[in-house]
């Protein structure tokens, strides 16, 4: 057969397919700012089930990790294979079974240089554009952590009686990856596997189901707690999304006075809170009713606690934004419900006493807080 010049580097392709154009300059900046915001969005729902979401929890939550990535593959070990990782030593044949270390630094790489993301420092910046090979990396044993809060929540009733929102206060980051890592192990292998957990979305069937799932959420409770605010419509004449921001600002301001209160919080500390982006939020009046929650903290705790970051996220893979939705539903349907009991309201019970939850007006003790407010 001859074969001319033309075709000789050319792969064979079934017929009919014709191989793929190099994508352009502009495409491919539209494609990393995608994925970019793909990753961005995982992170604020607290969805680790991508490993560059990890890596990103990782880069975002302690520092150290941005310059070392010795750090970076031990904090990366320590919190997501805890299993596996042990300080004291690690089994060779365990070796094997932790994520591979270069494919922490690709994604690390990956991350800082594409996404412009959590960003070396630049002396760090430097010695990696030069020989990276060179570079002695510091071994931390425990890489100080920033102190973040971490604030899940979901909002209900806004058609009916009263209009609430319900959340969830996670008050380490270690807590946001353990927290759902234990609900994903759980729900991987339950009757649940292939479905997002809503209240709405509950049937008779799924009564045991939901005590085990409460079950997990017990034996995780030591960093979480869950706070709830409501006002009855008839007393208000603001616009329902303007109802729905003030629940929200009064819920981070009175929440954090409760958790600093109790001593469970101490200062200096960030918040960063998480809606369910299928709500009446939007940027606008995220960020308004993060600039009013600051100018309370300010006044409150002298600057020394902020609300840093204001953001929706889907619900669709993040466990704690379902979890949100799970503590609204109940609370919406012991309030707003007027008809005939059902497996509704005894799930609603169930939730409410296996968490401890509290429903009197202004009433705030124990772990955790909940306040019906009638204005």
């Amino acid at each position: 057969m001859v074969q001319t010049s033309d075709d000789s580097n050319t792969p064979d392709l079934p017929a009919g397919k014709k191989l793929r154009e190099p994508l352009t300059e502009s495409e491919k900046q539209a494609r990393r700012e995608r994925e970019k915001q793909e990753l961005l969005s995982a992170l604020a729902g607290a969805d680790f089930s991508a490993m560059r979401t990890r890596v990103a929890g990782m880069l975002n939550l302690y520092p150290d990790t941005r310059n070392s990535d010795v750090t970076l593959m031990l904090k990366y070990w320590e919190t997501f294979q805890p299993d596996i990782y042990k300080p004291s030593g690690i089994l060779p044949k365990d070796l094997f079974k932790l994520e591979r270390s270069t494919n922490i630094v690709r994604v690390r790489a990956k991350i800082q240089n594409e996404y412009g993301l959590f960003q070396a420092d630049d002396k760090i910046k430097g010695y990696r554009r030069g020989r990276e090979e060179e570079i002695e990396e510091a071994v931390i044993e425990d890489a100080p952590g920033r102190s973040v809060a971490f604030v899940y929540a979901d909002e209900t009733g806004k058609n009916d009686k009263y209009v609430m929102v319900a959340s969830v206060w996670i008050l380490t980051g270690r807590a946001v990856f353990t927290a759902g890592r234990a609900i994903d192990a759980w729900k991987t292998t339950s009757n649940w596997s292939a479905r997002e957990i809503h209240f709405s979305k509950f049937g008779k069937q799924d009564m045991d189901t939901l005590a085990e799932y409460l079950g997990v959420i017990e034996r995780n409770r030591e960093f979480l707690s869950f706070k709830f605010m409501a006002i009855e419509r008839a007393r208000t004449r603001r616009p329902v999304e303007e109802v729905v921001m003030k629940l929200h600002e009064n819920l981070m301001i009175r929440g954090c006075e409760h958790e600093v209160g109790t001593g469970r919080v101490d200062l200096p500390r960030e918040f960063q809170l998480t809606v369910d982006e299928e709500n009446s939020l939007d940027s606008f009046h995220l960020d308004e009713m993060r600039r009013r929650v600051n100018e309370a903290y300010q006044s409150n705790f002298g600057g020394a606690a902020t609300l840093a970051v204001a953001q929706s996220a889907s619900s669709r893979n993040s466990h704690l934004i379902q979890l949100a939705d799970v503590v609204a539903g109940a609370f919406n349907r012991r309030l707003n419900h007027t008809g005939d009991r059902n497996f509704k309201d005894d799930m609603a019970d169930l939730i409410i006493e296996r968490l401890g939850l509290v429903l009197d007006e202004g009433q705030f003790g124990g772990l955790d807080s909940s306040a019906l407010f009638r204005m």
